[in-house]
């Protein structure tokens, strides 16, 4: 080592870092004494009083719905103080984060759990109906074209940094579930939302081997594959997206405060909502918040908030939470040879949530594949919850809807307990059922998020049931408002907020002041039809929407 570089580096004990020119005797290190007495952990009764605060709106949780409602309102109304409280260090890293969520840009091309079998009164397949893929692929037309609108007016950025063009291919394997991807295939051929599909057959090896060829290579010859396509499929990272959202919409004025839990929520006597929080910090950490109009976007957390509030509406509601793991494959090698998402149906009659997918992803501007998710049970209701989470939602009021659920829906009990016992040996034949030829090597497991899924009383029977969806629950006054559910939460958070706008101001003047601007963000928007509905679907429409968002998003299929 050169001299003068040794000197620079290394210091002896006559260095002035090791003298000390007079013994310690402050109560500081960086400040001889204080001007006051410090208020310590007992500052409740030092007379230190919780801060207090009085804002327009308040958002709990900073994830993608709460990042989707706050901008949205903010741009509606610049004037309005609002505030959004998360937990965690960081937005975005519960749900939404990258790997707590399939990314995929729900559109219904490719999930089979969207189409519901119709049989034949001899048990054989007739068809499928289409009324829920429908209102899927409605729904995300919507996200795309408020997304254009948010990067033409700057407040998203590259969109090369959130979303990519990735082809949608539902698959069949075997007999049954080929029939019924052709079945699906021409329920859904014909509407102008899903024209652009094609359909691989069984004997069109080729062509199959040209759209997914880790599905192809290696798989036994006289087992017979059906697959659709659809080009205009998207890969999202919806962590990047809710990061930018809140970016713009603390650009644009609003206030974030991370490491801030939120403990209370109660309506006070002028029909406010006060929120009480609590900090880590150097004072009492609690402080109150104010607020005319409160949204819940805690993920599973808003069971638990909004029970605390009090409102009716919540009676009733309970949460299946369920978690698992991811297999990702990082392999350059083989995620060059599949930059698509497959979709296949589960084994007959397995629960929903047992078809899992082999989906290329981008995440963090990181190339891989996953595949899954294996499930687990979980007593937490988010994966920085608590274990204690579920007991606590309990009450008298949503006992016999829960019960009535779970014994109702055992099959997804055993599913989960098999995944949760199953060896690495038992994933990796998972794997192959997609993928032939995975090699082990190439394959690591990750913790998955987790899902709330909705537990309540079927209005039709008045039994208990569990929901795999989103609902809106607010109170009579649209005064508090929050997300209960999962999938396909994401993808449909813009129809979500409209949702929320709609029942929370629709009957209130601003309503009818922002419906023009509304209609400036999602061009398809009407105040007189549900949220995400575009009324009338024809070709023309549909194609100019795919073909102005793909543009602006550059998503336009290849």
């Amino acid at each position: 080592m050169a001299p003068k570089l040794e000197k620079r580096l290394s210091a002896s004990m006559d260095d002035s870092i090791n003298q000390l020119d007079k013994p310690f005797t402050g109560n500081s290190m960086r400040v001889a004494s204080s001007s006051k007495p410090a208020p310590g952990c007992f500052s409740c009764f030092s007379g230190t009083a919780p801060k207090q605060r009085e804002v327009d709106v308040v958002l709990i949780g900073a994830g993608i719905m709460s990042a989707t409602v706050g901008l949205m309102l903010k741009d509606l109304e610049p004037g309005w103080k609002m505030i959004m409280f998360e937990r965690l260090h960081a937005a975005g890293e519960e749900s939404s984060n990258g790997f707590n969520n399939a990314g995929t840009g729900h559109s219904g091309f490719m999930e089979p759990n969207y189409t519901k079998e119709v049989k034949n009164p001899d048990g054989s397949l007739k068809t499928v109906t289409t009324e829920k893929v429908e209102h899927v692929c409605e729904q995300f037309l919507s996200s795309r074209q408020y997304w254009d609108y948010l990067v033409k007016k700057g407040l998203l950025p590259n969109p090369d940094d959130f979303i990519h063009q990735t082809n949608h291919i539902a698959l069949g394997v075997g007999a049954d579930q080929v029939e019924f991807i052709k079945k699906r295939y021409e329920a859904m051929k014909g509407n102008p939302l899903f024209s652009s599909m094609e359909i691989c057959l069984p004997e069109e090896k080729a062509k199959a081997n040209q759209w997914a060829p880790l599905i192809v290579k290696g798989r036994d010859p006289n087992e017979p594959i059906c697959m659709t396509k659809v080009p205009y499929g998207t890969d999202v990272d919806f962590g990047t997206l809710c990061k930018a959202k809140i970016e713009s919409f603390q650009k644009l004025g609003g206030d974030l405060r991370l490491h801030t839990e939120v403990k209370d929520v109660k309506k006070d006597k002028d029909g406010k909502w006060l929120v009480t929080t609590k900090v880590a910090g150097a004072g009492s950490g609690w402080a109150t918040t104010k607020a005319k109009f409160v949204f819940v976007g805690a993920g599973g957390w808003a069971l638990l908030l909004l029970q605390k509030a009090g409102i009716p509406q919540v009676n009733g509601y309970m949460a299946l939470p369920v978690t698992g793991d991811w297999a990702v494959c990082q392999n350059p090698a083989v995620v060059e040879k599949h930059k698509v998402k497959v979709y296949a149906p589960g084994a007959p009659g397995a629960p929903p949530m047992s078809m899992p997918h082999l989906d290329y992803r981008t995440i963090g501007g990181k190339e891989m594949l996953l595949f899954g998710p294996f499930g687990s049970i979980t007593l937490k209701f988010l994966r920085y919850g608590n274990v204690t989470d579920a007991l606590k939602a309990v009450k008298p009021h949503n006992l016999g809807a829960t019960i009535g659920a779970l014994s109702r829906n055992l099959s997804l009990a055993v599913m989960l307990m098999k995944d949760v016992f199953k060896s690495g040996a038992g994933k990796l034949h998972d794997i192959r059922h997609y993928y032939p030829e995975a090699d082990p090597d190439d394959w690591i497991f990750i913790p998955a998020g987790v899902r709330a899924q909705i537990i309540k009383k079927d209005p039709k029977t008045g039994k208990g049931m569990l929901q795999f969806g989103t609902e809106v629950v607010t109170n009579d006054e649209g005064t508090i408002v929050g997300l209960l559910g999962a999938s396909p939460g994401a993808s449909t958070s813009v129809s979500i907020a409209l949702d929320v706008i709609e029942k929370c101001f629709g009957n209130k003047p601003e309503f009818k002041k922002w419906a023009p601007k509304l209609k400036m963000m999602i061009p398809t928007f009407s105040p007189d039809a549900a949220a995400g509905d575009m009324g009338t679907v024809n070709a023309q429409l549909v194609n100019n929407i795919y073909a102005t968002t793909g543009a602006t998003l550059k998503i336009t299929p290849k």
